[in-house]
């Protein structure tokens, strides 16, 4: 098979790119498309009618046997997210409950704290509206 580059005037027919593994058709004479750098093949009918049912029949054999990989790499993602949490689950309940910057300087209780004497004025205000005979309930 000739070697081609992009944008090289060619004949219709069928080209290859190996390196973006992509097929292009060239309707009628003119430039291949895309840059210098990219490489194109021609690809022969004759090769082509022998090649496209081989590549067919390849795909149809395989089909299930990607699915079944494929199911199985979907299991398998998921029984690694499992185990990771379950993991995680263990180590966050066998870690103790040590909080460093807890700090317990005195062992002695607490003390109380006084009670704070009554706000006057939330009393005024209270018996304001409040009137007396009448029961707050």
């Amino acid at each position: 098979m000739k070697r081609y580059t992009g944008s090289e005037m060619v004949e219709p027919g069928l080209y290859f790119n190996p390196r973006q593994l992509s097929f292009k058709s060239v309707d009628e004479e003119g430039p291949l498309p895309g840059s210098t750098d990219e490489v194109y093949r021609r690809v022969p009918i004759l090769v082509l009618l022998v090649v496209g049912p081989i590549l067919g029949l390849a795909y149809a054999v395989f089909l299930p046997f990607i699915g079944f990989a494929i199911v199985t790499w979907l299991l398998g993602v998921k029984a690694g997210q499992l185990a990771g949490g379950a993991a995680r689950g263990a180590v966050r309940v066998l870690r103790p409950g040590w909080e460093p910057s807890m700090a317990f300087l005195s062992r002695s209780t607490p003390t109380k704290t006084k009670r704070e004497a009554p706000d006057e004025w939330a009393e005024d205000v209270r018996k304001k509206l409040d009137p007396p005979g009448h029961d707050a309930t």
